[in-house]
């Protein structure tokens, strides 16, 4: 594996050859970019496919220049020259695969001929491309018994909804409008929604993101979500009070709320977040007060009577 070190790069890998014996699958990365990202004219030896995850890019080969949208598949050809347009690109999140599809078996070759024939340069609302992007890379990565047999497996069904889209004709098909967070950060927040109940330590955080390290992770998430993690963490029981308040016979009463979804006194990831802060969601009438500021110096390491839970309603 390559880490991507270049200025314009936030945070990015690629592998070449990365199964020995299977040359077919030539290279494969992903790459979070930062605004003014450029990528100097290059080519490979099999067709790439670049899919765009997030926010917006422009690429240019064989003299054209095309902007992708979220959720569009980007798709260069054997030797052909590419990189991005002349203008810079903003921020974007990609993944690529390449792959020499005439080596791939009959319905791979198949693939490859259809797209010459019709020089397609993008296909539009590929969302489903992304986790066999993703898979493939976990591959790559795990050594795990069978891996090539594994791989195959998910370079084929790559193909088959590849062609799938090919087939659906030029209708724009249907793609999310946003993808409010990168695949990383949608990680590390669906973890903190299911670990509720405990405290949870930054590292562990920055792990389920997959992040390069733990102040890139705090980059990210700050960036992606508009407040830092520890706030986003303290927000989560928030939103689930929220979601929960709807069921209750009745308003509840001031420990209502986070006995009802199993919050505690013992939540010591809650308090520091807001260093005696408040959070509070004037819309649906919920507050959460945090401990005065200088009661717990450390997330983890602070007694459980350091922090307080205040829901009220109708304030």
């Amino acid at each position: 594996m390559k880490v991507l070190r270049e200025p314009q790069i936030i945070s990015g890998f690629v592998y070449e050859h990365p199964v020995d014996d299977l040359p077919a699958f030539t290279h494969c990365g992903e790459a979070l970019c930062c605004q003014g990202h450029q990528l100097k004219p290059h080519a490979h030896p099999g067709f790439e496919f670049l899919y765009l995850a997030r926010g917006q890019a422009s690429w240019r080969a064989d003299g054209e220049t095309t902007v992708q949208a979220m959720g569009d598949l980007y798709i260069t050809y054997p030797g052909e020259r590419h990189g991005t347009g002349p203008a810079r690109n903003p921020e974007n999140h990609h993944l690529w695969a390449g792959l020499k599809l005439d080596q791939l078996g009959p319905a791979a070759a198949k693939l490859a001929a259809e797209l010459r024939r019709r020089r397609i340069r993008t296909l539009s609302g590929c969302p489903e491309v992304e986790p066999v992007l993703r898979g493939l890379v976990a591959q790559v990565v795990a050594h795990q018994p069978e891996r090539r047999e594994v791989i195959l497996s998910y370079l084929e069904l790559f193909v088959s909804l590849v062609a799938q889209r090919l087939h659906a004709g030029e209708r724009r098909a249907p793609a999310p409008s946003a993808l409010p967070y990168s695949y990383a950060v949608q990680r590390a927040v669906a973890y903190m929604e299911q670990q509720l109940d405990r405290r949870i330590p930054l590292r562990d955080l920055a792990a389920m993101a997959t992040a390069r390290s733990v102040p890139h992770f705090c980059t990210q998430f700050r960036r992606e979500v508009g407040v830092g993690h520890l706030r986003g963490g303290y927000s989560q029981p928030v939103e689930c009070a929220r979601e929960r308040a709807g069921v209750f016979p009745e308003r509840p009463g001031l420990a209502g709320v986070p006995l009802h979804i199993g919050i505690g006194a013992h939540d010591q990831h809650l308090g520091p977040a807001s260093r005696g802060a408040e959070v509070r969601d004037r819309a649906h009438g919920v507050r959460v007060a945090a401990a005065p500021a200088g009661e717990a110096q450390r997330v983890h390491r602070a007694p459980a009577s350091a922090f307080a839970f205040d829901a009220r309603v109708g304030f």
